[in-house]
């Protein structure tokens, strides 16, 4: 059967078994067949080929053909509506539709911005896949959100409107895995700002109740919005001295009141390592030197690990995870003795250890970022970025050769985008954003063309989606 909307024809989907798992012989039989279902696709933003998507039927253990059964992948080629057609026997059951295939040529990251990965379904569901990619830079002196669109051949940023106006002296940024909202951490009028982000263009709409309240001088975020878990954003207020963990509503973009936990002194820093049991770790920048470790914050309810915080090197600012979350790392940059710390994390326990040799006397500036396999850590060192290979076994830096490249003055943060083509740095005094193209092989940047691109005042923060 074809399937016909616009200048789109598509093969209706054939279901066939796949992990199937048969049960025992007394195993009730399944439910009758139903007609079939559909579900409605809008796709924007593609420029490479080979995205593909599948869908899936799940069928519970005790009956006979117990498991997941998913079709063989269904190509999308252009942008527009399409319908997803299925009838087969084991349409009645749970589904899901997930993307199986990214594009390629040039590489993109899709996403169900109205979803999540494996997104349930039911017939006449509505789906919107975006393929576009964006960057949001917060500005502190402007108090402003620029909003870019990333050109997914050559990385160059272009941007989008106005700048939207945030709170007082927005800070860092964040967004949900869909790309469907972001929030900004307002340092210095206490709160944080939610917008809902356009699919098709990436302008920004602020979200109704927005701000919301935070604590003092709110500073990292991290959002967690894995499926099948509750979503929260998690807000460290660096003059309070705790971390605020509020619900999400993933279908509005608002907060609900939030818990709060004690961290250490002046909390600048959080990363969420999935690997070793869901752990999120908050740097303690304002004197006592340590981070924090907790459990939980998936189900809103965290718990720290027994023995933490755990010392770190002078004045830690910024985290990151490397070797796929086997390793975390910290920049340190004090004055006298800047250095980076690196971590290795017991799975069962949630304790830490250090590496031999950390912490390693290496010169940083401000924040610290790693791709997204964690194969190379790069670093702001005042006005330029140095970049390390990390040892996948032991953890070890490497000064990569070529290094430090030039970006501009005072370079603050650092942001890589979802494929691992491009890196970009927050020129925080020079009012703008310095781009380049990553080499996925060898980690090496080279300044892409039109960088450096302009930005507000003080530009603090970039983050891609």
């Amino acid at each position: 059967m074809f399937r016909s909307i616009g200048s789109v024809t598509f093969l209706a989907l054939l279901m066939v078994g796949c992990g199937d798992v048969s049960g025992a012989a007394s195993s009730p039989p399944p439910p009758p067949p139903i007609d079939g279902y559909t579900v409605e696709v809008t796709v924007s933003g593609l420029v490479g080929s080979g995205l593909s998507l599948v869908a899936c039927a799940f069928v519970p253990q005790p009956y006979s053909h117990g498991g997941s059964h998913c079709d063989t992948g269904y190509p999308v080629s252009a942008n527009g509506e399409f319908t997803l057609a299925y009838s087969g026997p084991y349409a009645n059951y749970e589904k899901s539709v997930t993307i199986s295939q990214q594009p390629a040529s040039p590489t993109q990251h899709c996403v169900f911005s109205n979803g999540a990965a494996n997104t349930p379904v039911v017939n006449g569901t509505r789906l919107t896949v975006s393929c576009a990619a964006y960057a949001y830079v917060t500005s502190a002196a402007d108090n402003t959100v620029s909003s870019y669109s990333i050109d997914a051949t050559t990385g160059a940023l272009s941007l989008i409107g106005t700048a939207i106006v945030a709170g007082l002296s927005p800070y860092t940024i964040v967004g949900t895995s869909n790309k469907r909202f972001l929030f900004v951490a307002n340092e210095d009028s206490n709160d944080v700002s939610a917008f809902a982000a356009d699919a098709p263009n990436g302008a920004l709409t602020e979200v109704r109740g927005s701000p919301f309240p935070a604590g003092t001088h709110p500073q990292a975020m991290l959002v967690l919005d894995a499926v099948n878990v509750p979503s929260s954003l998690i807000v460290l207020n660096a003059g309070s001295d705790n971390l605020s963990d509020y619900a999400l509503d993933v279908t509005t973009g608002a907060l609900q009141l939030p818990s709060t936990v004690a961290t250490g002194k002046g909390p600048t820093s959080v990363v969420f390592d999935p690997v070793n049991g869901g752990i999120v770790f908050v740097a303690n920048h304002g004197g006592s030197n340590d981070i924090s470790g907790f459990y939980n914050f998936q189900w809103l309810s965290p718990v720290a690990i027994p023995g933490s915080p755990f010392p770190a090197g002078g004045n830690p600012l910024s985290l990151a995870l490397g070797a796929g979350g086997k390793f975390l790392y910290s920049a340190n940059p004090d004055a006298n003795n800047p250095s980076i710390s690196c971590f290795t994390v017991d799975g069962n326990t949630g304790v830490w250890s250090p590496v031999s040799g950390s912490p390693f006397p290496l010169p940083v500036s401000h924040y610290i970022a790693s791709d997204q396999t964690g194969t190379y850590l790069y670093v702001t060192t005042g006005s330029g970025i140095v970049g390390y290979a990390i040892d996948a076994t032991t953890g070890a830096l490497t000064a990569l050769p070529g290094f430090p490249v030039a970006a501009g003055a005072n370079a603050y943060s650092i942001s890589v985008d979802p494929t691992d083509q491009f890196l970009y740095v927050a020129d925080e005094g020079a009012a703008h954003v310095s781009g380049f193209e990553l080499n996925a092989s060898t980690g090496a940047l080279t300044p892409m063309a039109g960088s450096p691109f302009p930005a507000g005042n003080h530009p603090d923060f970039i983050a891609t989606f």
